[in-house]
């Protein structure tokens, strides 16, 4: 891509071949993509008739000033990745990789988009092959005041700082509020530095011995006066050269960088590596260009790639669909516990996910099963339950009757109380449909493991004939706190448990034989 050294050339070749010159016509190709702002009618008019008097530049932006008593329009060139200037019989702009192999004897030149027939019989040509470029017309009396040209940092040939410290002022005052910014990246930024592309940034950059990806803020004094010293001999010799490439010195990273990331040496047969920053290619030698204070600028680079990758709106949506369907699993559970925020360092997407997990908690608090009592047949007392049903591997799994434990601990001390200091024989009880019932003092553990998807489908068993308050007693022995959805559901199961049982209730009445299993599905709220 033209930088500033090749932008510079085609302006001192339009003033050498076109200076005080009249515009007698103006060809303009019909491509919207280059003619961008206006049309090619008023493009045309804007130029015909004018005398160019003189041609301007900023960073890689160039305009033409015509003798309209500076009140516009102003014609501005940007050259894309292959566009550049052709004056017959004078010369053409010249650059790698530019593919500009225009004969200036030979007229009109290949993929011509401006063509400019000057009094005199001279000829100017605007040619672009890939049509990366741009032409359009800036209003006003200041094309500097204009888009783009008002967002352009300072000019690195006509504006730069003239001694290393304030050079190095300048850029701390930038990144003072972007520490993890990478001096390579720095350089590329036309908001803060004009003129500087990819070939140039990586030469200055490797005759100063400077990383391409160090942090802009880890330079010292010695590194930033090595910098500003670069930025003034590489840029000045590519412009006093014209941005020839074969006038460059031989030693020069230039020579032997474009080898599409392949395996190649500098002058010295010292290896090139290659590197994205800042999203583009970065060519240094790691011989002369190490990464000072490797675990702090490792640090970062991981800080800056997490904030590049968590800040992205791919980002934002994959973090927000995985938060709905988290909630929508945990409403399915029906185990009432909260979930955590991630854990998100970007900035902006933290109050987003904040404000969805708060609102997925509200649903779960809606949602969270209570203590109902199901319609029991004639003739029978109803019996408290819970509106949750059973679900993943415990719903699917097959009622299984386990092997009976003996009770200890408090509810064995109160079974043998009761039985006359015997323990009462355990057997498994079941309930309508044949699956053992739950002994109350699991029903919390049980409810987290169905909640994982751990269940395995085989239920405990209660003491048949044990006492409801002893069964009451074993099903405290976790305190919980009055009131909550869990000690509902397991003051609900301590009820079930010893009715389901054959046991006797509180006051020494026989409790009802079990309801009939509840139905699969969501609990209404």
């Amino acid at each position: 891509m033209p930088e500033l050294p090749e932008v510079e050339a085609a302006r001192g070749l339009v003033e050498l071949g076109c200076k005080g010159k009249t515009i007698l016509v103006a060809r303009v190709a019909d491509d919207e993509k280059v003619i961008n702002g206006c049309t090619p009618d008023e493009l045309r008019k804007a130029l015909e008739g004018r005398t160019l008097l003189r041609a301007h530049r900023k960073g890689k932006y160039m305009w033409l000033e015509l003798d309209n008593g500076g009140k516009g329009p102003w014609v501005m060139l940007h050259f894309g990745m292959t566009g550049g200037i052709v004056v017959k019989g004078v010369g053409v702009t010249k650059y790698k990789r530019a593919h500009l192999e225009s004969d200036p004897e030979s007229w009109p030149p290949r993929f011509t988009k401006l063509e400019l027939e000057l009094q005199g019989g001279g000829r100017l040509a605007y040619v672009d092959s890939r049509r990366f470029g741009r032409i359009k017309l800036l209003p006003g009396p200041d094309p500097l005041a204009c888009e783009p040209l008002c967002r352009l940092g300072w000019d690195v040939l006509l504006q730069l700082p003239p001694t290393a410290a304030q050079f190095g002022q300048v850029v701390r005052e930038r990144v003072v509020r972007a520490p993890s910014l990478r001096i390579k990246a720095l350089l590329l930024d036309q908001e803060f530095c004009s003129g500087i592309g990819n070939w140039v940034a990586d030469e200055v950059l490797y005759q100063a011995r400077i990383h391409p990806e160090q942090t802009a803020t880890s330079l010292d004094d010695g590194s930033m006066a090595a910098l500003h010293a670069a930025i003034r001999e590489v840029v000045g010799l590519a412009v006093r050269v014209e941005a020839d490439s074969d006038r460059f010195p031989r030693d020069w990273l230039f020579h032997y960088r474009w080898t599409n990331k392949k395996a190649s040496q500098d002058a010295s047969g010292r290896a090139i590596h290659f590197v994205t920053v800042g999203s583009r290619t970065s060519a240094f030698v790691p011989a002369v260009q190490q990464l000072k204070g490797s675990g702090a600028a490792g640090r970062a680079k991981a800080a800056a790639a997490k904030e590049a990758e968590e800040g992205g709106p791919a980002a934002k949506r994959k973090r927000t669909a995985k938060k709905k369907a988290t909630a929508e699993e945990e409403e399915e559970d029906g185990d009432g516990r909260e979930t955590s925020a991630d854990s998100d360092e970007g900035g902006d997407d933290v109050d987003d996910v904040d404000e969805e997990e708060e609102e997925d908690d509200d649903e779960e608090e809606e949602e969270a099963p209570t203590a109902k009592r199901r319609k029991a047949p004639a003739g029978k007392a109803a019996v408290p339950t819970t509106a949750r049903a059973p679900r993943g591997k415990a719903a699917s799994a097959k009622p299984l009757a386990a092997a009976a434990k003996p009770v200890r601990g408090k509810a064995a001390a109160a079974a043998g109380a009761v039985s006359g200091g015997k323990p009462a024989a355990a057997k498994p009880a079941r309930i309508a449909g044949g699956r053992a019932a739950r002994p109350a003092a699991k029903e919390e553990s049980e409810d987290e493991a169905e909640a994982g998807g751990e269940a395995d489908g085989e239920a405990g068993t209660v003491a048949e004939g044990g006492d409801a308050q002893g069964k009451k007693g074993k099903a405290s022995a976790k305190p919980k706190q009055a009131g909550s959805q869990r000690a509902t559901r397991a003051k609900a199961g301590t009820t079930i448990a010893a009715v389901e049982s054959g046991g006797h209730a509180a006051g020494g009445q026989k409790a009802a034989p079990a309801a009939p299993a509840p139905r699969k599905g969501r609990a209404k709220k």
